[in-house]
């Protein structure tokens, strides 16, 4: 969310501003920036009365653009994002992920992706390519199988079960390598393990040159909103279970995730955890 300011030139215009309203999008500021905050917190950060404070949730939890959680935590409700354009929303991810995403590839020297969910495949929001001058040359607005690629692995084992029958029910999925998966209860079993494990992988099954890991980015449901991978040619990125990168990649996603935290994510591993076992009948009912 935006800082708030006022417009330059504007110092007579001041005396028009309403203080509640200002004091209301310092707290929104806050909690798009930290995520889950308790009513002290936001006192402290935002300079406001912690009356005032106490108000302005209020408000907002009774409006349902926040969400005061079970240990009085507050969130940014859906109803709040929801307000914001496709592009915004998009834009958002990107800001929040970039840091995190930079500092992967400064450690580890890797191409590293960020991409979202459109039907059937994953785009590429934003890439930071690597440095090294044999590397993987994705690009920004390019598109790539969901079901072959690590980062669409990752966002349908955190998705509805809704949205992984519609990628598998009644079509063939396009085998690109050996490796590739094209089996529906197949994929649905590595997609267990993804959510089981929080990351997944691709070894080859795009291309036999290439290997990539990618984990979620989360809201506040545990609905993945979008993943990031780190990429890199097989003959030198090999990821396995224990490796550091895999470490470092689950941190990115998840300081990232903070951004578009709105409820409690035990009831919302409970919700996805049933809908994705739901999904494994996807074959035999087509």
């Amino acid at each position: 969310m935006k800082k708030t300011s006022s417009p330059s030139g504007s110092g007579s215009a001041e005396r028009y501003m309403i203080p509640v309203v200002t004091s209301t999008f310092r707290v929104l500021e806050e909690l798009s920036k930290s995520g889950a905050l308790g009513l002290n917190d936001v006192t402290i950060r935002t300079g406001v009365s912690k009356s005032t404070v106490f108000r302005i949730l209020t408000t907002l939890t009774l409006l349902g653009y926040v969400v005061r959680d079970t240990d009085r935590s507050y969130y940014i409700s859906h109803t709040l994002s929801g307000l914001m354009s496709e592009l915004a929303t998009v834009e958002a991810l990107r800001r929040a992920a970039l840091p995190h995403m930079l500092k992967l590839r400064d450690e580890y020297g890797e191409t590293v992706n960020l991409g979202q969910l459109q039907f059937d495949k994953v785009v590429y929001v934003e890439v930071v390519p690597s440095e090294f001058a044999l590397r993987l040359h994705e690009r920004a607005g390019a598109t790539v199988c969901a079901h072959a690629s690590a980062l669409g692995k990752a966002i349908l084992a955190f998705s509805p079960a809704e949205m992984v029958e519609g990628l598998l029910q009644g079509r063939e999925l396009q085998m690109f390598t050996h490796n590739t998966i094209t089996d529906p209860d197949k994929l649905i079993a590595d997609l267990r393990r993804v959510r089981e494990h929080g990351y997944a992988l691709d070894r080859g099954e795009i291309s036999l040159l290439a290997s990539c890991v990618a984990a979620p980015i989360l809201d506040g449901h545990g609905i993945a909103l979008a993943a990031i991978s780190i990429s890199g040619p097989s003959s030198r990125f090999s990821p396995r279970s224990n490796s550091p990168v895999i470490e470092s990649l689950l941190i990115g996603a998840a300081e990232t995730s903070k951004h578009f935290r709105s409820r409690a994510p035990q009831q919302a591993e409970a919700d996805v955890t049933t809908e994705l076992v739901g999904a494994g009948s996807t074959k035999r009912r087509r």
